[in-house]
Formats: C-alpha cells, structure tokens, sequence
C-alpha cells in the first residue's frame, strides 16, 4: 500500500503535475473529437452499449459502473436530468446546474461522465472537481473516476496518448488528470489555497452538505477569466436555507409530478408523505408473491405502480432565464427502491432528520438542534433596552472574546450586572492586516480583565497578542474532555515546541475547551434570558461582506444570523451502530461570532475561578428543584443546573441511554455515568442528556 503524503508533498506533486499540463494547454475552448450536434445524454446512451472500433474493428465494451453496465432505460426521471445538462458552448455558457437528492441515487457518476463529456467535446478545457475534504479527492480520483475512464476507450485513449507527439504517456497525477489538452482538477474547498488559485473553465461539487457557501464561492472565482463558466453541484439535502439547499433555492427549483393513471392528477409524492405510501392487502408482495404489498397513491387514494409516469416543473422559472436550473430528486424516483422500503424505513427511523436528507432528499432541522431562535434574541434584546442598557465605547472589568481567522477578527465584549446576567456592551468584525492591533485597542478601551481568544489559525499573531497581555489574554484550543467542560492549563513548564518558539510568541496561559458543552451552555444563556442587548439596531460599523464593504447594524443583521446558525448535533459514529458522538455543526456559514460569544463566556468562567461556565440564577428554585438539590446535595447550585438534571418521563430510564455499559445480559443494576459524572442505576428515570440507544 502506497504511504500517505503530508499536505506539503501532496501540494508540491499537484504543482508539478499542474505546470507540466500547463505546458500544452493553449486555454482556447475548440470543438474537440466529439460531433458538435452530439447531446450529452445520446453520448451516455452510445457508450452504454457494446460498439465496433471503425478504425481497428474491435468491438469496444460498453460503459461500465462498479462493474455493472450503465443504463437509463429504467430511470426516465434521471434521465430528463441528463437531458437537461447543456451540450453545447452557447447553452453552457454561465450555466449553473444544482441537484439536491437523496442517497445513493448516482449524481457522482453523471458528474464523472459530464466531466469526461466537456473534456472530449471542448478541447481543451480545465475543470476543477471540488469534493469538502483531501483525503475524498484522492480516493474520487483514483477509486472513481478511474475506473470510469478506462471503460471509456475514446477517453482513456485520450488520456494515455500525447495530443503533440502522439506518444503514450501515463494516467497522469492523483490530483490532476488530462484527456487530450484538457485538464481535470482533483481539489477541495476546505484547503486554504485550493479555492482560490488556478483559473478554470467550468466547475462540479460534490458533497456540498459539507461545504460553507463562503468557501463554494470564492471557488467559483476560478471561473471569473473563462468565456464558458459552468457550474455543477449536486448533494444530499442537510440543512435548510443552507449547503446544497441555498442554491437549490437560487436555482428553478424543478421537482418532478407524478402522473395518476387513474384520476390524472400529478403531483411531487414526496409533497404529501407518508400519505402517497399505502397497503393494499390484495396486491402481491414483490418478494413474495403472497397477497398484501405497499404501493404509492395520489391523494385521492387511487394506486400508482410508476412513480416515474410524470414530467418536471419548475416553481420558479424565472431562474432559467438566468440559466439557473435545480432539481430535487428522492428515492421514490428509484426503480430500486420500493413503496416497502421507503415505509418501513420511516416508520423504523430513530433519526428523522436522516430520513428526510437521505430518504426524500430533502432539508430538516431539528428545533431542538438549532436551539437559538430570534424570537430568543429579540427577548433578550428587549429586557436589555427595558433595563436602559446601552452600547459603550469605554468600560472597566470586562469579559472580551476573539474569534480569529486571516485578517479577521470577530469580538464580543461583556460586563456582568447587578444580579449576574451578562449585558453585552461592544461587538465588532475586525478587518485589516493585523486584526490584532485593533484588539489591543479594545482590551485597554474596555478595561478588559480577561479575554479567550482561539490559538489557530493565526498561531503566532495570537501568542503575541496574548504576551502583550499576560494573565489577562488566554489562548483557548479545543479538546474532549470527559469530566469538565473548561481545563485551565496555568502550569510553569513549557513543552519542546514552546522552548523552540520565539520569546514574544510564548504564553503560559491556555484553555481547553470541550467546544459542544462550552457552546451548548452559552447558547443557553439566550435561551434563559441571563445575557442581554441592547438596541440591535443602534450600533452601526461598516463591515466586509463578500468583498464588498458596507454599513451594517452589527448586532441585528451579523451577530444574530450566526447564532441561529449554530447547531449542536447527536449523531451515530457509525451506521447501525448505537455508538453517539455530540459535535458543534455550522449551518451553511461559519458561526464567527457566535464562538466569539462562547469564547467570552469562557472569560467570564476564569474571571470567577471556576471550571465551568455558570449561568446567573435568575429565579428561585420551586418544589422539584429543591428536592432534587437536595437528594444529589446541590443546595445553592443554579436554577438552570438544577432544571438540566430534572429526570425525563418514565419510561425513558438510564438503562435505555447511549451512556449505559451494556453487558450481555443488559444493563448493570448501578454504573457511574460519565455525562452527569456521578453513580446512578438502571432503573433511574433518565436525565436531561438522555439519548435513546
């Protein structure tokens, strides 16, 4: 098995295979081999059968896909996919195509063979396929596209051959693939040079559930320099108004009606689910052929054995004009997928936001995911401006956060009240080449006791930062951390690397935080009322927005978008597995301030000795509260510790949570629970972090 390169390697053998592609690329787009009238779906359907070679009489094996021929002829709605992807220079031109679908239904094959299509029919182009991670490119351009290709004669033909000399010449790099002139690039949005260098003429996502739209945006300036502009993109559904789902908003929005044989009415199946799924006891099971099977219907309750009998529509046409065309596309368009299996799958699903992305490709969001809505916010707004509290310019022992990327940085600034609620006083994006020095500015502006700023990805400006202001700046770093949510690490020694590291960029000061507990609690603040505003629309700064810089009332139309855009997610480590991990998920945007927001929390933790972020007390405990502090000896803790350890209705025990050591004869009779940190039993009703196996 081959090593595995660093990302320094991996970017050098990418550079290489670039500039000796370059080399012979003339960059003007011509008509390639391929006939001009040739449609992309004609050519898919050509080189699904067997053919004879005119030039040498050799019969030329059809297309195959993981080993299986390809074929259309089941699939008619793919098909019209197909069909609807530009062929031709005039109607590629500035196209955007975007398909948001459901699981395992071959969007990454159709993106493959369009690619290889442009690549043969328009020599010579240079495509970039963008994919969230490194490690998928690599595996999408040896494991995937590959294959592919070498089924392909006219394309592998065109690879391994020389369109100079005509001499053979190799596959080419992991990274980077030619057939003829043209140029297949094997990237990644996540890289921070991947986005942004080399010139393209057309562009394809895949997976875009993992990308920010920032990200897929600045990869879209590839294109800016080509006469062609073509974008592809195409996911499984995640969240709404987010990934995949913003752009397939932009787009035409088609989804495909389908047609009852009976009444004659059409419509998306998916738009009345689970009602369009129904049980027929007299019609044959499909494995069986013992009567009773389940079978799609249209509303009025009449069967429908094709729900591939129909046409696509678009819900907003208008952007066609702009040559915007979405599709959203679910498993009930399959041949391969039944009525029972889509019915079955719903009524055993323990995830539902799974079943909506995966299943009916379409976007979900759990409220309880999402915890932070503007109703929250505007709450927290309005007891503040009852309060009379007001944005400052100057204050004293105060709480400061930074959120830190490349000449950028999001603070958030906060002083404690009367009764310990937070009131926040300041918030801003800074824009410049050193962000840093504007938060110097801040720390002696505000009179900041304590400011958490993230170490990465500005490594050395944020130890420098911190060094200017010892004990009073902490660098925060993230880490699990089984038994606390904060661990201070304050000790004298210094590691190898710090003893290497520059006087100025030393710190003895750093922070590790379990980042889904410490945001879960800050969020929690909103939630509670125990951190408030002032007037949203009262503090006005000019920010950066998409490089363009415009005034913006910070805390309304910045701020508050971020928070809401923060997720805290329970999710299977693996498929079919009773394995759970708690992760922090950006919905669409990268969250700034809302870490800003957590990282000042943090703040205000270490400015009381403590280690963990306690939330103010705002109302006293009743009955059951008092109770329960008294039976686990709480007496005195906050309401809001005390409510997160209220146990859940019977039935839901500590027996049947993720968190209990199973044996093979069931739960033990008592266990230490690692969530709550303290010994309970099996037949405890369970807590407010119970999460069902």
């Amino acid at each position: 098995m081959a090593s595995r390169l660093s990302d320094k390697q991996f970017a050098l053998r990418y550079l290489e295979a670039f500039e000796e592609a370059s080399a012979r690329f003339d960059g003007d787009i011509e008509q390639g081999p391929l006939p001009a009238d040739l449609e992309f779906v004609d050519w898919c359907e050509r080189i699904s059968k067997d053919q004879i070679d005119p030039a040498t009489g050799k019969t030329l094996k059809a297309l195959r896909i993981d080993n299986k021929r390809f074929d259309l002829a089941d699939r008619p709605a793919m098909r019209a996919i197909y069909a609807a992807l530009p062929s031709t220079l005039e109607a590629a031109n500035q196209s955007q195509i975007t398909i948001m679908k459901c699981a395992q239904v071959g969007f990454t094959v159709m993106e493959m063979l369009y690619v290889i299509f442009l690549a043969l029919k328009f020599d010579p182009l240079a495509i970039g396929m963008f994919v969230p991670q490194q490690a998928l490119a690599r595996v999408k351009s040896t494991y995937r596209f590959m294959p592919i290709a070498r089924s392909i004669d006219e394309a592998h033909r065109g690879m391994i051959t020389d369109p100079h000399t005509g001499r053979r010449r190799g596959e080419g790099a992991v990274t980077l693939r030619q057939i003829g002139q043209s140029i297949i690039h094997f990237l990644w949005t996540s890289g921070t040079t991947t986005t942004e260098s080399n010139p393209m003429d057309a562009v394809c996502f895949d997976e875009v559930q993992e990308m920010l739209i920032a990200d897929m945006e600045k990869t879209k300036e590839r294109l800016s320099a080509s006469m062609l502009k073509l974008t592809l993109m195409g996911s499984t559904a995640n969240w709404p108004e987010a990934d995949i789902h913003y752009w397939y908003l932009m787009g035409s929005r088609r989804r495909f009606h389908t047609r009852c044989p009976t009444c004659g009415r059409e419509e998306p199946l998916d738009e009345y689910f689970p009602d369009c799924v129904g049980y027929d006891e007299s019609y044959p099971d499909r494995l069986t052929g013992a009567p009773g099977d389940y079978r799609y219907r249209c509303r009025e309750g009449h069967w429908i054995d094709d729900p591939q009998a129909g046409e696509w529509r678009p819900e907003n046409p208008e952007a066609e004009l702009r040559r915007h065309v979405s599709f959203h596309f679910h498993q009930m368009l399959s041949p391969t997928i039944s009525p029972r299996e889509i019915i079955e799958a719903w009524l055993n699903a323990d995830d539902r936001k799974n079943f909506y992305n995966r299943k009916l490709g379409k976007p979900y969001q759990d409220p309880s995911q999402i915890p932070v809505t503007l109703e929250h916010l505007n709450g927290c707004a309005a007891e503040g401006m009852r309060r009379g509290l007001e944005w400052k310019t100057r204050a004293a022992g105060t709480y400061m956060g930074v959120d830190q990327m490349g000449a950028y940085n999001v603070v958030v600034i906060k002083e404690r009240l009367a009764d310990g609620r937070q009131a926040v006083i300041h918030v801003e994006e800074v824009n410049a080449p050193d962000p840093f020095a504007r938060c110097d500015e801040l720390m002696e502006a505000y009179g900041v006791q304590v400011c958490v700023v993230e170490t990465m990805p500005n490594y050395n400006d944020a130890h420098r930062f911190a060094d200017r202001w010892p004990r009073r700046v902490i660098l925060g770093h993230y880490g699990q951390l089984e038994d606390a949510i904060l661990h201070w690490n304050d000790g004298p020694k210094m590691s190898a690397s710090e003893r290497r590291t520059a006087e100025e960029a030393r710190t003895r000061f750093t922070v590790t935080m379990d980042q889904y507990k410490c945001m879960s609690l800050s969020l929690m603040r909103f939630i509670e009322g125990t951190c408030l505003f002032p007037d949203p629309q009262a503090l006005i700064q000019e920010v950066l927005d998409k490089g363009v810089r415009l005034t913006a009332a910070v805390l309304k139309d910045r701020m508050f978008p971020h928070l809401m855009k923060t997720a805290l997610v329970t999710e299977r480590i693996n498929e079919g597995e009773r394995r759970f991990r708690r992760k922090v998920v950006k919905v669409g945007i990268d969250p700034h301030f809302a870490f800003a927001n957590m990282l000042c929390d943090v703040a205000w933790a270490r400015a009381h000795g403590t280690a963990s972020i306690i939330l103010a007390d705002i109302a006293a405990p009743g009955a059951q509260l008092q109770v329960l502090a008294e039976q686990m000896n709480l007496q005195g803790a906050p309401q809001v510790v005390l409510q997160a350890l209220i146990p859940l209705p019977p039935g839901e025990i500590c027996g049947n949570c993720t968190e209990c050591p199973m044996t093979t004869q069931g739960p033990p009779a008592s266990f230490f629970c690692n969530e709550i940190r303290q010994n309970t039993d099996a037949r405890s009703r369970g807590c407010a972090l119970f999460v069902a196996r």
